[in-house]
């Protein structure tokens, strides 16, 4: 059966549409609104309803329900918790019950009819809300050269049809010279820009691409939500993760997400983009992946979640039997002779003393417990692990808030037999930046000083072990497991251990001060600082960058790695 894939959306669209009953749009990822709720569900999570965060976007309409829930709970606070309630009621206020937020004085009385919305229209039946985005950023980099820049202009519009069918889409038109890393990393091995995918030269130095997102989502039986889009997913609460993030360029999908209870299951179905090198106009090669996440709220302080994923390819076509929302995906891979990409997974949260939160995941990609037991660094025990903690109001201080996390992937991890099967999409890693055979320690901290003025800093300490010449030491993904005559490609099948290879050493800081004038609006002032020690001493560099910025409507990047 060819090209069923988008058929099968087709009928899922139509059996569908008979019953929904409207459902919200979701919160673009890596905005404050993330940070925020995750703040309100550690320190009030036991007063309130619960909240799962390991599935993202989050629904506006959930955001707006627990924001609403803090306001009837009679939670108080200073004025940068009045402050941050505010901002989610404005975030979410076509969700918001029997309260309609309105500008003292629009602008023309149709410019800015809402705090939050550059033109907003409201019948009753049909919602639309639009705004444009924009950020332009300048900056300059120690013995860089050119000025360093980031200049996007866009817009973003959701909307709701009869309170049955939602819709959101963002197009944006980017040019950016960012620090000599990124330009080297772009035209190398990616051969894409971070998280965005194909670029043209721009300047000589510099890129030009296009971001397009965008999706319906529906409500079936008031407890699952159906989305058809163009966009990313995260699993996680951390940073970083190892499921499925959002670092690399968005993909066509189907989600299910089923709520009841406690419990939380999300389904993805996605048809993605193979390994391919530049080159002329072409159609290029295509993969799929189907998820499952499954999390239980056990209590109001502890999550556990379980996670499967499978990557395939095939000839145009989906496989079938990887649509089923409920079976173990390894049986059914096994049952098909073993081709593809089986991955599983758990991760946790706890919050505790209304001020901490651990979390973390284990990702299992290959393993055998006999080889496991004897530790001969067998090649084909793949796995990956995250450890990380939250801690708001650090040392007593209202709104100064401390992350740690510590990830390690071992040699190998997410590579498969073939180039096709590799854990990628677009030739981006599909979960960490930084692929496998690493360790990695993430610092960060975060100060509303004021309501509007937040000051994040970040520090990172990664070692990655990488080839050198045609040697495969488990560090890039992109290389596969067996050559085409059969024959393992690895450079060693026993004595694996973490970071073989090249070692490499990356000391990362990036402070960001936003200063928010009115909301959505951001005023940045940027400072990095990157330093790369290798054991080859060609590859040895440093880079400082500052920069000052402006954002609307639009999240801060970071871009590290």
């Amino acid at each position: 059966m060819k090209n069923n894939f988008p058929l099968l959306i087709f009928f899922a669209v139509c059996f569908s549409i008979h019953l929904v009953k409207g459902q919200g749009t979701e919160i673009p990822l890596n905005g404050d609104s993330y940070h925020l709720l995750d703040r309100f569900s550690i320190k009030y999570g036991k007063v309130l309803p619960v909240f799962s965060s390991n599935s993202k976007p989050f629904s506006r309409k959930a955001a707006a329900e627990y924001a609403q829930a803090i306001q009837r709970a009679n939670i108080t606070g200073d004025k940068r918790f009045d402050y941050n309630l505010s901002y989610q009621f404005l975030e979410n206020s076509e969700w918001l019950e029997d309260t309609i937020i309105k500008s003292k004085s629009p602008f023309l009385k149709v410019i800015y009819p809402e705090p939050a919305n550059f033109f907003s229209v409201n019948t009753g039946g049909f919602i639309l809300k639009a705004n444009p985005v924009l950020h332009f950023q300048l900056g300059g980099e120690k013995d860089g050269g050119e000025l360093r820049f980031i200049n996007t202009r866009g817009v973003e519009l959701r909307g709701y049809i009869k309170k049955r069918v939602g819709f959101y889409t963002y197009v944006a038109d980017n040019q950016m010279r960012n620090m000599t890393y990124m330009q080297e990393d772009i035209v190398a091995q990616p051969q894409a820009v971070p998280g965005e995918g194909f670029y043209k030269e721009f300047r000589e130095t510099g890129v030009d691409y296009f971001t397009a997102r965008g999706y319906v989502v529906f409500n079936v039986l008031d407890h699952i939500d159906i989305s058809l889009g163009h966009g990313k997913n995260f699993f996680g609460n951390g940073i970083r993760s190892f499921f499925l993030s959002d670092f690399a360029n968005n993909y066509f999908y189907m989600k299910l997400r089923t709520t009841i209870w406690r419990i939380t299951y999300t389904n993805l179905f996605t048809e993605m983009i193979g390994t391919y090198t530049r080159g002329g106009d072409r159609l290029l090669p295509k993969k799929y992946g189907a998820f499952h996440h499954l999390n239980i709220n056990i209590t109001h302080w502890l999550d556990i979640g379980f996670f499967e994923a499978i990557i395939f390819e095939r000839e145009n076509q989906y496989e079938l039997q990887y649509l089923n929302p409920i079976i173990f995906y390894r049986a059914i891979e096994q049952s098909l002779g073993s081709p593809d990409n089986a991955l599983v997974g758990m991760d946790y949260k706890m919050n505790l003393a209304r001020s901490l939160q651990l979390y973390g995941q284990v990702l299992f990609d290959e393993f055998n417990f006999t080889q496991i037991k004897e530790r001969n660094g067998w090649w084909a025990n793949k796995l990956a692990m995250q450890y990380g903690l939250k801690y708001i109001d650090m040392f007593s201080l209202s709104h100064l808030d401390f992350q740690f996390e510590f990830n390690w992937a071992r040699p190998y991890m997410y590579t498969h037999n073939t180039l096709a099967t590799s854990y990628t999409h677009y030739n981006q890693p599909l979960a960490h930046p930084l692929g496998a055979n690493f360790r990695e320690l993430m610092f960060q901290l975060r100060y509303q000083i004021l309501k509007q003025l937040t000051a994040r800093a970040m520090l990172m300490h990664t070692v990655k072990g990488t080839d050198s010449g045609n040697t495969n030491w488990g560090g890039n993904i992109f290389k596969p497991n067996v050559n085409a005559n059969g024959s393992l490609a690895v450079q060693q099948e026993f004595g694996n251990e973490m970071t073989q290879g090249i070692k490499n050493k990356i000391l990362f800081f990036d402070l960001l001060v936003s200063y928010q004038i009115k909301h959505q609006l951001f005023f940045d002032f940027n400072l990095i600082a990157r330093k790369l020690t290798s054991d080859v001493e060609a590859r040895d560099n440093t880079q400082f960058y500052a920069g000052f910025g402006m954002r609307l409507n639009i999240p801060y990047r970071a871009w590290w790695y």
